[in-house]
C-alpha cells in the first residue's frame, strides 16, 4: 500500500426515529497489529459490519489492509443503528488504502459531496436498506449532491431531483463508478401524480343512505366517526370505501406516507405509495403495534394510517389500554414515544373510524332477531369504550341491516364513489379558501379559539345551539365538534353561513353509545 492516503472521510447515514441522520465515517489506517475497530456508539448490527466489510472487500478482488484500522462514526452522541453504513465503511477503507484509482484531490472532493448507503453481503453484493428515503432527504439538507446505494433502493430515490443517484449491485461496481463517473449517468425520475384507481365503490353498498351521508361529511371535514349496528349491516363495507372519496394525495403527502412505510420496512417491491392508507388492525393488537415503539422503535398502526384511515372494527373488543392510548394522537395528530435513548416523534394525522356491535351478541335492538345478552353484559360491553374516546368522535351513526328492497336495488340511494368524491371536493375547496394561510386545513382540525370566528354561524342559530347544549349536557369538546360538523355540512351544501338546518343535522349524529 505504498503511497496510500491512510486516512479518508466519507458520509453514510442512519435512522433516528422517522428522520435520517448523516453520519461522518472517518477511516484511519496506521502501523500496528491487525485490528479493525469501530467507535462512535455503534449498535450490534453496525459492530457486525466489521466481518461483512472484511469479507466483501476480499471477495470483490481488493486487498483488506492487514494493519490497525479505526473507523469513527460521528456524531458520537447519536446511536448508529443501520447496517446501511457497510458501504460507507468499505469505501472509506478502500479510499484510505489507495485502492480507488482516482487522483487524491478529485477523490476527496467526490467523497465530501456524496452519500454512501448500503448493506453489504459477504460476496460484495449490496442489499436493500430500510429508511433510504429519509436518509436521502437528510443528505439534501446536509448539502450533499450525490448518493450511491443499492439498485434495490433506486426506485424510491428517482423523484428526488436534488440528488444525482447512482445504483449498483456490488462493491466492485461502486468503485468503478467512482473511478469513471463521467461515463456513468445518474438515474433521474419524475414526480408525476398518478390518478387513484380502486376496485371497490360505494355503489356496491345497497341502501345505508345515512351511512353514506356521514361518510361524505367525515371525508369532507376530516371528522372521526363511529358506527354502531348488528352484524351484516355494512359497517366494514362503508369504512373500507372511505379512501375512494377522499381527495387524491398531493406529492408531499405521497412522499410523507412512503417515507413512513420505508422506515417501517413495509414497502416490499413497491416504490411510491399513491393511494391513501387504510389500516385495519385486529382487535388483539398490542399497544406497541398500534401506537409504535418496541426495542427497535418503529411506527405503529396510527402512524401507518397517516394521511389516510385508521379503522377499528369490533372496537369494544380492543384492550382498553390500547384504546385510551389513542386519546392524545387523535387530538394532536402526532405521537411521542419516549425511550432511554431519546424521544421519537411520529405523525398521526388520520381519520379514525370505529365500528361496534350494540351488545356482545350483536342483536340488541334488532327487530328481526332477539338479543340474548343480559342487561349487565350489555352495560359491561359498552363500558369498554371510555367516555374520553367517545367524546373524540365527531359523528355517531346507528345502522340497521339492509332490507330485501335495498339488496335488490329497488329502494335507497345507489350513489357511487365518484359522485360522493365530487361532493367532498366541493366542500374541501370551501375550506381551502377559508383556512388559507392558517396552520390547519380542515373543519375537523379547527382549534377552539377559531371556531366562533371561522364557522360563520347565523345569529339566530345561537339560540338553538344554547338549547341543545343545556338539554343534552354537552361537554366542551362535544360542543366544539357539533359546531365543526355543522360547518362541514354547510360547506357540502354550498352555504357561506351555518343555519339551524345544519345545526339540527349535526346534532342527529351526536349518538350516545
Amino acid at each position: 500500500m505504498k503511497g496510500a492516503i491512510m486516512y479518508a472521510k466519507v458520509y453514510g447515514a442512519t435512522l433516528d426515529g422517522m428522520d435520517g441522520v448523516i453520519v461522518t465515517v472517518e477511516v484511519d489506517i496506521s502501523q500496528g497489529l491487525p485490528v479493525f475497530d469501530i467507535v462512535g456508539l455503534p449498535n450490534q448490527a453496525v459492530k457486525e459490519s466489521r466481518e461483512r466489510v472484511r469479507a466483501a472487500i476480499k471477495n470483490s478482488h481488493y486487498e483488506f489492509p492487514m494493519r490497525r484500522i479505526v473507523v469513527n462514526l460521528g456524531p458520537a452522541e447519536v446511536r448508529k443503528s443501520s447496517s446501511g453504513l457497510d458501504l460507507a465503511i468499505a469505501i472509506g477503507i478502500l479510499a484510505a488504502s489507495g485502492q480507488i484509482k482516482l487522483r487524491k484531490k478529485a477523490l476527496q472532493t467526490l467523497l465530501q459531496t456524496s452519500l454512501f448507503v448500503g448493506e453489504l453481503l459477504l460476496d460484495g453484493q449490496t442489499h436493500k436498506t430500510r429508511g433510504i428515503l429519509s436518509m436521502a432527504l437528510a443528505s439534501t439538507e446536509y448539502g450533499l449532491h450525490s448518493i450511491f446505494t443499492s439498485e434495490d433502493n433506486i426506485g424510491l430515490l428517482k423523484p428526488i431531483k436534488q440528488l444525482q443517484t447512482y445504483g449498483a449491485r456490488d462493491l466492485e461496481r461502486f468503485v468503478q463508478i467512482l473511478e469513471h463517473r463521467d461515463i456513468y449517468e445518474s438515474i433521474d425520475g419524475e414526480t408525476a401524480l398518478v390518478e387513484d384507481v380502486y376496485d371497490i365503490d360505494y355503489a356496491d353498498v345497497q341502501g345505508q343512505d345515512v351511512g353514506k351521508r356521514a361518510m361524505i361529511i367525515s371525508a369532507c371535514g376530516f371528522h372521526h366517526l363511529m358506527m354502531v349496528g348488528p352484524p351484516g349491516s355494512g359497517k366494514t363495507m362503508l369504512a373500507e370505501r372511505l379512501p375512494t372519496i377522499l381527495p387524491s394525495m398531493t406529492w408531499d403527502e405521497q412522499l410523507e406516507v412512503t417515507r413512513i412505510y420505508d422506515v417501517a420496512g413495509l414497502l416490499g417491491e413497491s416504490t411510491f405509495i399513491r393511494k391513501r392508507p387504510f389500516r385495519s388492525p385486529h382487535h388483539t393488537s398490542t399497544i406497541i403495534s398500534i401506537v409504535g415503539g418496541g426495542t427497535k422503535v418503529k411506527p405503529g398502526e396510527i402512524t401507518l394510517a397517516h394521511n389516510g384511515i385508521l379503522f377499528l372494527d369490533e372496537a369494544p373488543e380492543f384492550n382498553s389500554i390500547v384504546l385510551d392510548a389513542l386519546r392524545q394522537p387523535l387530538e394532536s395528530h402526532r405521537i411521542s414515544i419516549s425511550r432511554y435513548q431519546g424521544t421519537y416523534e411520529y405523525p398521526a394525522k388520520c381519520i379514525c373510524i370505529i365500528a361496534a356491535n350494540p351488545c356482545p351478541c350483536g342483536y340488541h335492538g334488532d327487530v328481526h332477531k332477539a338479543c340474548v345478552c343480559t342487561s349487565t353484559a350489555i352495560h359491561k360491553y359498552k363500558r369498554r369504550l371510555s367516555g374520553p374516546i367517545l367524546d373524540r368522535m365527531d359523528l355517531f351513526i346507528s345502522m340497521e341491516r339492509p332490507t330485501l328492497d335495498d339488496m335488490l336495488g329497488i329502494s335507497g340511494n345507489c350513489i357511487s364513489s365518484a359522485d360522493m368524491k365530487e361532493i367532498v371536493n366541493q366542500g374541501r375547496k370551501a375550506q381551502e379558501i377559508r383556512f388559507k394561510g392558517l396552520s390547519f386545513t380542515h373543519n375537523g382540525l379547527m382549534p377552539h379559539q377559531s371556531i366562533r370566528e371561522l364557522c360563520n354561524i347565523q345569529d339566530a342559530s345561537w339560540h338553538l345551539i344554547g338549547e341543545l347544549f343545556e338539554q343534552f349536557q354537552l361537554t366542551g369538546r362535544s360542543f366544539d365538534r357539533l359546531l365543526k360538523v355543522a360547518r362541514t355540512i354547510a360547506d357540502i351544501e354550498g352555504c357561506p353561513y351555518v343555519g339551524n338546518e345544519h345545526i339540527t343535522e349535526a346534532m342527529m349524529y351526536r349518538y350516545n353509545f
